[in-house]
């Protein structure tokens, strides 16, 4: 996406030469743009990192080492090129504004929390053999959660109700969806109770989402709204998701591979239920002209997807059961945070 954009902005230079600016100069340099082409390598370097190091095995793998070097590089170069400007695009003081650092951290842990959406998808697909179709259409209800989002802050928001009362209901809306997960998964679930948790996690969003950028623009000197923007976007479209994804992604797997193990360890001939289901699965496949290898093959495989199914059930409740605690921490913080108002910087 990123080098999409940058090739978008060179097509529109390169074939529009006529255009009158409002400046008499080219609104673009070479210097310029390759500050902008420095960023996207280096958030896109740091994306991959998060991404693939699970799949890669993380260091043992020279892509993923050449990502990390990658990024700390262009890190570094970013910010020598920035501060040794004249007028450089991305502010670096802006971070000494604890509005703006309070609205990376809420960009954060939200885009952070929000990835147990991926709950409902698994506990869809695995638990209740829906198509993708199905699973998709439940992200349709997410339009209602984001409605009934926007009537709160509004509402809130003309009662002059603080705002860190409704960054922690935010929090608490995306909790009480996890907590609703955790009591939902289950070998006989209903797809008709999937809507709720997508409704109430996404109402949780709304209310962050669209608050946290009011109160980082508060008593916010002009000068640095095109940083804030640039922030603001990196972090919750970039770097919040990005980070996320790999944790919740890389903590199914881990706890996914636990209950495997653990559940098939009684998986065997001494288990009655168990082998009275894996002889009439042998006998089932003999009987549709199976070989006597072939039935016993097809028997493990069916063994082993039941315990597949157990594994991700249990690995996503016990995950809901921790997001629940990490909103609830999460909105006991918002509420114990001083929010001391800051002076009014005149200059701008």
């Amino acid at each position: 996406m990123m080098g999409a954009l940058l090739l978008s902005i060179l097509v529109v230079f390169i074939t529009m030469p006529y255009h009158k600016y409002v400046g008499k100069r080219f609104p673009i340099n070479l210097r310029k743009f390759g500050s902008v082409v420095i960023f996207c390598v280096m958030c896109s370097a740091a994306i991959y990192v998060l991404a693939y190091g699970k799949v890669l095995d993380w260091y043992d793998s020279p892509s993923i080492c050449w990502a990390t070097a990658t990024a700390v590089v262009f890190a570094i170069l970013f910010v020598y090129m920035e501060r040794n400007h004249n007028s450089p695009y991305f502010l670096m003081d802006v971070f000494k504004l604890r509005s703006i650092r309070m609205g990376i951290l809420l960009f954060l842990l939200l885009m952070i929390f929000n990835s147990s959406a991926m709950f409902v998808s698994v506990f869809a697909g695995v638990g209740m053999k829906i198509d993708n179709w199905q699973n998709a259409s439940l992200n349709n209800w997410s339009i209602a959660g984001y409605f009934i989002g926007c009537i709160i802050a509004i509402a809130m928001g003309s009662k002059g109700v603080h705002l860190k009362y409704l960054f922690s209901m935010g929090f608490v809306l995306i909790g009480l969806s996890s907590l609703f997960m955790y009591f939902e998964v289950q070998t006989d679930g209903l797809y008709e109770r999937m809507k709720y948790p997508v409704i109430i996690r996404s109402a949780g969003m709304m209310l962050l989402y669209s608050l946290t950028a009011v109160h980082a623009n508060q008593r916010m000197p002009y000068k640095y709204l095109s940083t804030w923007i640039c922030i603001m976007l990196t972090v919750r479209m970039v770097l919040g998701p990005g980070a996320g994804t790999a944790i919740y992604t890389n903590v199914m797997q881990h706890r996914q591979q636990h209950y495997v193990t653990r559940f098939a360890h009684d998986m065997d001939q001494l288990n009655t239920e168990v082998a009275a289901s894996y002889n009439q699965t042998v006998q089932g496949m003999m009987y549709q002209g199976k070989s006597e290898k072939e039935a016993h093959n097809m028997a493990a495989l069916s063994t082993k997807g039941r315990v597949q199914v157990q594994a991700t059930l249990a690995a996503v409740k016990e995950m809901s059961g921790w997001t629940f605690y990490g909103c609830m921490a999460c909105a006991v913080l918002m509420l114990v945070i001083p929010w001391r108002k800051r002076k009014l910087d005149l200059q701008t």
